[in-house]
Formats: structure tokens, C-alpha cells, sequence
């Protein structure tokens, strides 16, 4: 590239410069929006894309991002070739705008077959190019974009009303065409705490204060002492919190759910309620990935300007960068706040009919940075927190001191989250909604800090990954205090929170519900083994299926096994960090032997996409109770997915 003499005549004039920069930015949205939604999630798309899931609005956040992006670009670009001295010849502009716009449609377009740095270079030479083609001709260029831009912004008004229109469109569709509400239907509230590990909490027994108002909660209603999920991440684990069912049942183990089951806001919403979701774990609790299924409303992405901007295919590519180069947040973080307010706000539209809401708080989920100051509440100061990051690649800590920080600023965004609670508490007492609404809070999984050398999520099956908070409140028609010492799963919630409404839609989710245990029936007196399940997200490196992790506890024992490795079997009750394997122990091994037994089974049939579990072993292996297999009737025949067959508690 010749060098040229930048003057005041060299450079484009300010107006020039804002139609060229305007015109190429939303030219480049347009494009960039329309790939996104249509490739995402498809084979064609590479990770880049997939990474984060848009919903149709992404039509007019993605030209609006770069008309921004591109102007300040543009603009920055002429001031550094005015105080450049000639360093920087006038024509920089132009390429860079050219490279711009490049890098952003190779980028959707290759995504999938090559890095960003060979797109970079790629984009580069196909600039130098265009340069030499259009530096000569920029006075047309500038005039082609000046009656460009009206119709460009047209069509970004255009996409934005349409994208709207039809949303108010569908939502009142879904609305008009409810049945009849129950009248005087009672109100169910579903408050998942992502991330939130159940010994972390001051209810159970943890030394610190992080839960008061749980713990208020807690002696207003029913406590489950020993409550444990489906998985150790979000997506498997909310599946089953909305439909009942196992994450080898419902197949939500690595991609989104595909509604082959029915779920709780279907059920709600099929008797007249409204129903809402608001999460703000935009990530996986999202509609993009079928959690939209029975909701009327669902409140989760471009909920603030950070969550919009990081969607885009440049927001998502600087907010990593950021990330990287300062122990940043999460790009959009929305915190419990405004989750609050969002569904206080959707509540106060129609109070006609009953709701069933499912409100997803993110703040104790890393990187652990709650707002003041709840950050450093338990560590003495504020600038705890912020090393552990799944998102930027942080996922070990080398020092104790920094363990014991990471620790608390958790600590601390469990604590926002509670005093958020407490104050959604208040508003629907202020709303004399709080007599008459059923409130659940659960969390999907725990959180690992450096027990058995590991950290966060998404890795193991140990009791640190799985063993979470679950109360219920509902006053009148809950015991108050009772606090259940039981095992039980979250798989259950939907079968219990419909057990307990009047009318149909019971027979819907899978049993049994957890109503026997705080009423001390019969009916609670057995032990089934809990399931959780764990899927990696890709391939082993020798090829074939992706490395399966399974987890069967009851009131005794803890059994985990992963193709290829040894079993483990825990006294959990008596080893809660879960250090002592019994699995070679001539006690642990007859076990051991029946775990491995169900388990073989268990994995042929998720083979031949069945959803039995344990067929077939009851005959060869007489240890096993006969009341629990869909064959043998019992509790799954009334709906029970296999997985709750019970060895017998009285055998070693």
C-alpha cells in the first residue's frame, strides 16, 4: 500500500464518513443477523455460532451492534490517520472498513472449518483487494451508500416492528386461547438457584450465614434435608425439573430438549394458568433450547444491552477478548434484581388468572462476583472472587488462599440470592398472593471446589455435583418445619407440585410424589436409588459412543461408574466428602456386583432407545425388590420411570 500525505483534504469529510461507516454496519448486520438465526445450531454452523443461541430479534440487534461498532470504528480510524503525521495513509479507513465487514461474513460462513485467525488473515488479503478496486472510485462508493442508508435503516425499523408484532402476537394467540382458569387456583413459583450446592447453606447446617430468609422459609414449610439432581449441570437437570423424567429419558444431555415429554408449564398452562419463565441463565435455560414449551411468556435473552451486544457475532468475539484480558463477568449477566422485577412486572399485567412461574437466579454461578456487598461479605473485602471462570477458560486454582477467596465470594452470591428471595417474599405478601402460591426452591446442581481436584461443574457425579437445596412452602396446606432426611430426587417436583393441585394433569409426570414423606404414609417407607447421569459433551479421542457417567444412592450408598474406570461406592452418610471407596471391600462388592447389573442393563436399553431401566434383572437377580419395574407393576406402572427401583436397604 503507497503511503500517502493525510490532510484535511485526504480524509473523507465527517458527513461521508459517518454515511460509508452507517451504510457498511448495518449492510453487515443484516447479513450477519440472518446467519446467525438461520445457521445456529445446525451443521453448517461451527462453534463460534452455537456457542450462543439467538431468537429472532437477533434480525435487528445484530445491524443495530454493527451500525455502532462500525461508526466508532470508522471514526477512531480517521483519527489515528490525522495525528499519524502519514504514518497511517488516508485509505487505512476504507480497508479497515472492508475488513470489517469481512471478517464478519467469512466468519459466519467458515466458521466451522477454520479458526479466527486464519479468517483474520484470509479477510485481510480479500481487502487488499477491494481496496485497489474501489480506492478510485470512492466517490461513488460514498454515493451509493448515501442512497443505500435510507433503505438499509428502513429495513432495520421494518425487522425490529415485525419481530415485536409478531411476538405480541403470539403471546396473545397462546393467551386467548387458554380454557378456563380453576377458580381460586392456587399459584406455583419455582425458584431455581443455579449452581447453589446444598452444604453451602445455613438451613443445613453450613457455619455461615448465607440463607436467613431460606431459613425463615424453611420453618414455614417442608426442608428436604437430602435432595439431589439429575446431573451435575443445567441443561439435563432443568429438563427433568420441568418434565419428571431422567436425563436418559427426556435427551436433553448435551443438546436442547426436544418436547418429547410433557412438562409442568404445559400442564399449567392447559388448565388456564398463565405461565412465565424468567432466567438468567441465558445460556442453557433458554428458549433456544425447547425450555420455551408450555410458557406463554419467557423472559431470558436481550434483557439488557450487554446480553443483546455479546449475541452478536463481533459482541460475543470482544466480550471474549475482555474476558481473557480482565477477570471480567459474564458478558450479560442479569442479576436476581432484575429477574425479580421482570416477573413482577409480567405478574401485574393480568391477575385474572392463576400463574405457574419459573424464575432461574444466576448469581452464585461462576465467575463468582455478586454485587456489593454481598462480594466480600464473608471474606473482609471486596476484591474476592472472579478467578474461576468456565467461560474464559479459568478452571483451576493453584493456591489455598485463593480456594478459600473463590470460596466466599460464592458464598457471597448465595447470600445475594437469599436476600433477593426475601424480597420477592415481601412483594407477594404485599400482593396477598403469599397464602395462596405454592413456592418451590431448588437448585439444578452444586459446584466443586478443588474436592477430588476438581472445580465448578459439568464433571462428576460426587455429592459436591449433585446433592442440592429443595423446600416447598405453601402455608395451610404444607407442614411447617418439616424437614425430611429421606433422599429424594428433583425429578420429583413436578409429580409432587402436581399431586398437590386439585383436578387433572397428575397422571402427566412420573411418581412418586414426595407428598407421602412429610406425611409420614406407607406409601413413604421405601428407598429407591436415586439416578443422576452425566454425558460428555463430545467423543472419546479413540472414536465411538461419549463417555457416559452414572450414579445410583439411596439412604446408604453412593455408586458411580464411567466406562472404563474402576466403580466407587461411598457410605456417603458417614463419608460425605466421599473419600473412602468400599467398592473392593468384601461388603461393597455384592453391591457393587448389583449396580453393575442394573447399570449394563440400564445402558442396553438407552442403546436401543427404550426407556425401561432395569428389565430383565429382577428375574436374574433376587436381591432386587419386585414393585418397582413398569413388569412387575407397583409404582411405575402408575407412571414411575424406571429408574426408582430400590435395592433392598437390608442388605449389606
Amino acid at each position: 500500500m503507497a503511503r500517502d500525505r493525510v490532510g484535511a483534504k485526504d480524509l473523507p469529510h465527517a458527513s461521508d464518513l459517518l454515511i460509508l461507516t452507517a451504510s457498511f454496519g448495518l449492510l453487515t448486520g443484516l447479513v450477519e443477523g440472518t446467519a446467525l438465526l438461520l445457521l445456529q445450531d445446525s451443521r453448517w454452523a461451527g462453534e463460534t455460532i452455537n456457542t450462543l443461541l439467538v431468537p429472532r430479534g437477533i434480525l435487528y440487534i445484530s445491524p443495530i451492534a454493527d451500525l455502532v461498532l462500525f461508526v466508532i470504528l470508522g471514526f477512531l480510524a480517521a483519527g489515528l490517520c490525522r495525528i499519524s503525521r502519514g504514518l497511517l495513509p488516508a485509505r487505512f479507513i476504507l480497508l479497515l472498513i472492508f475488513m470489517a465487514t469481512g471478517f464478519d461474513w467469512l466468519a459466519l460462513g467458515l466458521d466451522r472449518v477454520m479458526n479466527p485467525p486464519a479468517i483474520a488473515v484470509l479477510t485481510a488479503g480479500l481487502s487488499m483487494v477491494f481496496l485497489r478496486i474501489f480506492w478510485k472510485r470512492r466517490a461513488q462508493l460514498v454515493g451509493a451508500a448515501r442512497r443505500a442508508l435510507p433503505v438499509l435503516a428502513a429495513i432495520v425499523v421494518m425487522l425490529a416492528a415485525g419481530v415485536q408484532l409478531v411476538n405480541r402476537r403470539v403471546a396473545k394467540a397462546a393467551e386467548a386461547g387458554l380454557p378456563p382458569a380453576p377458580e381460586g387456583g392456587a399459584n406455583v413459583l419455582v425458584v431455581v438457584m443455579d449452581t447453589v450446592r446444598a452444604d453451602h447453606l445455613s438451613s443445613l447446617g453450613y457455619a455461615r450465614a448465607t440463607t436467613p430468609n431460606l431459613d425463615r422459609l424453611a420453618a414455614q414449610g417442608v426442608l428436604f434435608e437430602n435432595a439431589f439432581s439429575t446431573s451435575s449441570w443445567t441443561l439435563p437437570a432443568h429438563a427433568s425439573l420441568l418434565t419428571g423424567r431422567y436425563p436418559f429419558e427426556h435427551g436433553a444431555e448435551v443438546k436442547a430438549y426436544d418436547g418429547r415429554y410433557p412438562t409442568l408449564a404445559g400442564a399449567f398452562e392447559s388448565r388456564g394458568y398463565r405461565t412465565g419463565a424468567f432466567s438468567a441463565n441465558t445460556y442453557y435455560f433458554a428458549r433456544q433450547n425447547g425450555f420455551d414449551r408450555g410458557f406463554l411468556h419467557f423472559d431470558g435473552t436481550f434483557s439488557n444491552l450487554s446480553d443483546a451486544f455479546m449475541r452478536t457475532l463481533y459482541g460475543r468475539n470482544l466480550m471474549i477478548v475482555y474476558e481473557a484480558a480482565v477477570h471480567a463477568d459474564l458478558p450479560g449477566r442479569k442479576r436476581a434484581d432484575l429477574v425479580n422485577a421482570r416477573f413482577l412486572a409480567w405478574l401485574g399485567q393480568d391477575s385474572s388468572r392463576p400463574f405457574f412461574a419459573v424464575l432461574n437466579y444466576f448469581d452464585a454461578h461462576d465467575p463468582y462476583l455478586p454485587p456489593r456487598p454481598f462480594r466480600g461479605r464473608f471474606a473482609g473485602r471486596q476484591d474476592v472472587g472472579g478467578v474461576l471462570n468456565g467461560w474464559g477458560m479459568r478452571e483451576v486454582l493453584e493456591r489455598p488462599s485463593d480456594v478459600r477467596d473463590e470460596r466466599a465470594a460464592y458464598d457471597g452470591g448465595i447470600a445475594y440470592e437469599d436476600d433477593r428471595i426475601g424480597k420477592l417474599m415481601g412483594e407477594l405478601r404485599t400482593r396477598c398472593l403469599a397464602e395462596n402460591t405454592l413456592v418451590v426452591v431448588v437448585s439444578d446442581h452444586g459446584e466443586f471446589f478443588g474436592e477430588h481436584g476438581l472445580y465448578l461443574h459439568k464433571n462428576a457425579l460426587f455429592l459436591e455435583g449433585i446433592h442440592v437445596p429443595l423446600l416447598m412452602v405453601w402455608p395451610g396446606h404444607l407442614p411447617a418445619g418439616a424437614r425430611i432426611e429421606t433422599p429424594v430426587t428433583i425429578a420429583r417436583v413436578p409429580a409432587t407440585v402436581m399431586g398437590l393441585m386439585p383436578g387433572r394433569g397428575r397422571q402427566d409426570f412420573p411418581g412418586p410424589s414426595l407428598e407421602p414423606l412429610w406425611r409420614q404414609s406407607a406409601a413413604a417407607e421405601a428407598s429407591p436409588w436415586i439416578l443422576s447421569e452425566l454425558v460428555a459433551n463430545t467423543p472419546p479421542p479413540g472414536g465411538g459412543a461419549p463417555l457416559r457417567t452414572e450414579s445410583l444412592l439411596d439412604a446408604r450408598w453412593h455408586f458411580i461408574y464411567s466406562r472404563g474406570t474402576a466403580p466407587q461406592l461411598y457410605e456417603w452418610r458417614k463419608d460425605l466428602h466421599e473419600q473412602n471407596n468400599l467398592a473392593g471391600t468384601g461388603q461393597g462388592q455384592h453391591v457393587v456386583s448389583a449396580m453393575m447389573s442394573c447399570l449394563q442393563d440400564h445402558l442396553s436399553r438407552i442403546r436401543q432407545a427404550q426407556c425401561g431401566f432395569v428389565a430383565g434383572v429382577l428375574d436374574a437377580d433376587p436381591g432386587w425388590p419386585r414393585g418397582g419395574s413398569p413388569e412387575a407393576g407397583g409404582d411405575s406402572a402408575a407412571g414411575a420411570p424406571a429408574g426408582d427401583v430400590g435395592l433392598d436397604p437390608r442388605q449389606p
